[in-house]
């Protein structure tokens, strides 16, 4: 039925308000089940996500780096031990005194990973 026609009820009102109140009712309890819903699904993925990250961080604990073109006294590589991941610009006392050295990603053949200086280029 077209609720904008001119058909009235006995009060005189068009049909059309009997039906915004039946609209309004049926609304909410839509909106409150699906919410609960959404919200349940939100935190999962953030619980995941975090509990991922952790597990992700404590699995590559402490890393081996030897620095690039660097000798202790013996002649020995020099090695820097840390949990810092690569990209991060360390500064280490070699030799010729402070020098900075960026860890990378790069694996060496012995099992550890290569840091480069970065003040012998500038």
């Amino acid at each position: 039925m077209n609720l904008y026609t001119n058909a009235l009820n006995g009060l005189g009102r068009p049909l059309a308000a009997q039906s915004d109140i039946e609209k309004a009712s049926a609304a909410p309890p839509l909106l409150e089940a699906s919410l609960a819903e959404f919200l349940g699904g939100i935190t999962v993925i953030i619980v995941l996500a975090a509990s991922t990250w952790l597990i992700h961080r404590r699995r590559h604990g402490v890393l081996r780096y030897t620095l690039l073109n660097s000798a202790d006294a013996d002649g020995n590589p020099v090695l820097h031990v840390t949990t810092r991941r690569a990209g991060t610009v360390i500064r280490r006392y070699v030799g010729r005194g402070p020098e900075r050295f960026e860890l990378t990603s790069t694996p060496l053949g012995d099992g550890t990973y290569v840091a480069e200086p970065i003040d012998r280029y500038a």
